[in-house]
């Protein structure tokens, strides 16, 4: 092949590399939209019920315990937000624990869930305390720089 022939190869193959590159990206974008899509949809189902709503020392942080309540499907669970002391408990899970009382393995407190109680050591450690039979589904060691100790207790 001579090189004009070869150059237009090239060129061609040039433009179906972008024109590859620009559907998958669109693929992706299409896919991060439908995963926030689905999980607004599974949301709006559910809500939050403040039981108890502790503000850090220095009056940063607020740790923010819910009971969280998705329909007759489903249990009550007993979640905790570590959140601005101005930001607002929007409709979602919480963003440090979540438990629920396993079926009744573990007694329920206030909220239909597990009894969960905060403490502020400082104004960057909170201590959780659960039922050592609640299930846990989420217990993160730190959110927003605050570290995070759990204390199971009966």
């Amino acid at each position: 092949m001579d090189d004009v022939g070869s150059k237009a190869v090239r060129i061609r193959w040039s433009r179906v590399a972008r024109w590859g590159a620009w559907v998958a990206v669109g693929a992706l974008v299409l896919a991060w939209g439908l995963w926030l899509a689905l999980g607004r949809l599974m949301d709006a189902g559910c809500t939050n019920r403040v039981l108890d709503n502790q503000p850090s020392p220095d009056g940063h942080w607020r740790a923010v315990v819910f009971e969280r309540n998705c329909g007759a499907s489903t249990g009550f669970s007993t979640q905790v937000s570590v959140l601005a002391v101005r930001a607002e408990l929007r409709n979602r899970a919480g963003n440090l624990f979540i438990a629920d009382t396993d079926h009744g393995a573990a007694p329920s407190g206030r909220g239909g869930g597990p009894a969960v109680t905060v403490q502020w050591r400082s104004a960057r450690q909170l201590v959780v305390r659960h039922h050592p039979a609640a299930r846990v589904f989420k217990a993160m060691p730190s959110v927003n720089g605050v570290a995070v100790s759990y204390r199971v207790e009966p």
